[in-house]
């Protein structure tokens, strides 16, 4: 049974405990209807700590540099983005033959950011990061699809392992494509932090330069 809401970090930090140890007694007895308050603050503090991880480890492993405005646009980023992944699986769940509302597709999007703090720290480990955020959070899906909406686990699984195939796919791409302009800035004697500081006129000159090395030496720009 899971507690009454309160707004404490030790009450996000067992619903987030409750959602990693024990997913399918956790989405069994989620709360079906109510205000969506709970979720929003949790989904806000969740992304808050993930942010915070991700952020000093940046500043720790690469040129970053920390920035505490960005910090605290986090929360609500994250709470905006779960509205709207939540209406993507709302309409996923709707095709797949499930009665519940977008209140419930807002509740369990809220819930798999249980694991973003670790996926943020496993994040630095190019692809595992990407992968392991992926298939938990499918994983999560699958179950919450069977306990929640009450949809078959056979078709519950092939419709999540493909979204997550996707998912991966695209992500892995975008993140080879920023590795590869990384390495290509640096080949100009500009880091990544001082790319992402520059002004637009700045970024533009980069860019065109670095589109005339590529051209001279045959490689297709990206």
């Amino acid at each position: 049974m899971q507690p009454a809401f309160s707004f404490s970090l030790k009450r996000v930090l067992q619903l987030a405990l409750y959602v990693i140890v024990r997913p399918s007694e956790y989405f069994r007895t989620m709360p079906r209807s109510g205000p969506l308050v709970e979720p929003m603050y949790f989904s806000a503090v969740i992304g808050l700590v993930s942010g915070l991880i991700a952020m000093v480890l940046d500043a720790l492993l690469s040129d970053l540099p920390f920035s505490l405005i960005s910090l605290l646009l986090v929360p609500g980023l994250v709470i905006g983005a779960v509205f709207i992944v939540a209406g993507i699986f709302f309409l996923l769940w709707k095709l797949l033959g499930s009665r519940q509302g977008y209140g419930v597709a807002f509740r369990i999007t809220a819930a798999t950011l249980a694991i973003s703090p670790i996926t943020a720290v496993l994040a630095f480990v190019p692809y595992v990061g990407l992968l392991v955020n992926v298939v938990w959070t499918m994983l999560l899906l699958i179950i919450a699809s069977v306990e929640v909406h009450g949809i078959g686990r056979r078709k519950a699984t092939i419709a999540f392992t493909m979204l997550g195939v996707v998912l991966a796919g695209s992500a892995m791409w975008m993140h080879a494509l920023q590795s590869t302009l990384e390495q290509q800035l640096r080949e100009l004697g500009v880091t990544p932090a001082e790319f992402n500081q520059m002004s637009p006129q700045e970024r533009e000159q980069v860019l065109q330069q670095l589109q005339r090395q590529l051209q001279g030496t045959g490689t297709s720009p990206l």
